[in-house]
């Protein structure tokens, strides 16, 4: 851990950390929420559904090259130093957005258009997947001693704010700009923005001094890690795979409720804004209650039953009840609800994996389970929405995914919990070979 004098260095590091993340799901979320238009510039049909389904495709591609991300990235780390590696991931990321905002539409270059659109997203997922595993462990490290799952969570605080900024955005344009300027040319300018935020982040990284060394060539897992890694990853894989459903499912509102649901995109990003705010001040409260409690099972077994419960219901009046009363209560629930339990969902899947592999292991892991189910959730739902007839489908699976989510926690709990008290025995061990050679000194 980093002790009082580097305190104002790991703040930097926190920091410089985060902003990876945040330009990320800006990004992401800012074609999410805009993906019925880009839709309509590369991928133009007679069929609406179909052109949001092709959009979400191309969505979906930058999720598979995150593994890729994930090992090229990881082995470039160990030769050059985690500062580089994470300095390149971020000229990738700003690379991927230059490509989103300026790629002319397919009226004007064809077939090209949608190729260079494709090629960003994976410059993107390629860029994502390298640089989870490394920023969320210098966190980690960088939190006081006990809080490190806990201040974990700021990778998801980060992930609300940068959608939260596109969202705003996007319906500042929606309010201001007319449907066919929105259609033709105001979409991309998010991502324009999104390029602003680069400099800051280079600066940012060039001074997080914690950055400046080189992982070993080879990580070494000793006998004892792997037999936890044996039982960790799996329940790692699985929970973080809970998590990725639900955040795309909720993150789907504003498509959902323009082409479902045949809303303003105004109405949409206005009940997504409320929903990401309300996510926000809730993830600050479950950060005291995991900080504060002592087990937290109970609490997150209730809230994770109760936002089953709710997720039919919820979709079901936002459907027949159409308007902004049905998806500001759709959003702030869903929101709401989830982030009151992240912290000690995070704090559990960070503190289960061995500290020596945690960088590389969780970094893998996430890369493989956001890469399976992330890209995929959304145009999954789309299809089944399109074949089913039933826009209650999200709800069912926002039920499913939560219900199964609590089995890896419960056991996961367990295991940092038992992973907590070797490290207070070793600990122990440690001062009292300590104590007992300073008495020999003494003696002597």
């Amino acid at each position: 851990m980093i002790n009082a004098e580097s305190r104002q260095n790991a703040k930097t590091v926190i920091a410089a950390a985060c902003i990876g993340n945040f330009l990320e799901f800006y990004n992401f979320m800012a074609f999410a929420f805009f993906a019925p238009m880009i839709g309509h510039a590369f991928f133009p049909s007679g069929n609406h559904l179909a052109s949001l389904l092709y959009s979400l495709m191309t969505f979906a591609v930058g999720f598979f090259v995150r593994p890729v991300g994930a090992a090229v990235v990881g082995a470039y780390a160990r030769q050059r130093g985690q500062r580089a590696a994470l300095m390149l991931t971020f000229a990738l990321m700003g690379a991927g957005s230059l490509l989103l905002a300026a790629t002319p539409s397919s009226e004007k270059i064809g077939l090209l258009a949608p190729a260079l659109i494709i090629f960003g997203r994976m410059l993107q997922g390629f860029s994502d997947g390298g640089e989870v595993g490394p920023a969320t462990a210098l966190i980690f490290d960088a939190a006081p001693e006990g809080l490190g799952g806990i201040l974990g969570v700021m990778q998801y605080m980060t992930q609300l704010l940068g959608s939260l900024v596109a969202v705003v955005l996007g319906l500042t344009l929606s309010l201001t700009l007319s449907h066919d300027a929105l259609y033709s040319w105001g979409w991309r300018v998010p991502f324009f923005c999104g390029l602003a935020i680069v400099p800051v982040g280079v600066l940012l990284r060039r001074r997080a001094i914690a950055f400046d060394h080189a992982a070993p060539l080879r990580p070494e897992i000793e006998k004892t890690d792997r037999a936890i890694l044996r039982r960790a990853v799996p329940l790692v894989f699985l929970s973080i795979t809970s998590g990725t459903i639900t955040t795309y499912l909720r993150n789907f509102g504003v498509s959902y409720a323009v082409s479902v649901l045949h809303l303003s995109p105004a109405v949409g990003m206005t009940g997504m804004a409320a929903g990401l705010l309300t996510g926000s001040a809730a993830l600050i409260a479950s950060m005291k209650i995991t900080a504060r409690t002592i087990d937290p099972r109970p609490f997150v077994i209730v809230v994770g039953l109760f936002t089953a419960v709710v997720s039919v219901p919820l979709y079901y009046f936002a459907i027949h009840s159409p308007g902004l009363t049905s998806q500001l209560l759709l959003n702030v629930a869903m929101f709401g609800l989830s982030s009151l339990v992240n912290a000690c969902i995070w704090q559990v899947v960070l503190e289960a994996l061995p500290a020596r592999s945690r960088s590389f292991v969780f970094g893998l892991v996430y890369a493989l389970a956001v890469s399976s189910f992330g890209g995929l959730t959304q145009p999954f739902i789309t299809w089944l929405v399109v074949v089913t007839g039933d826009p209650v489908v999200p709800g069912y699976l926002m039920a499913l995914a939560v219900l199964l989510g609590l089995i890896p926690y419960l056991y996961l709990y367990a295991m940092a919990r038992g992973a907590s008290v070797r490290n207070h025995m070793a600990a122990g061990s440690s001062s009292s070979l300590k104590t007992m050679q300073e008495e020999q000194i003494m003696a002597r």
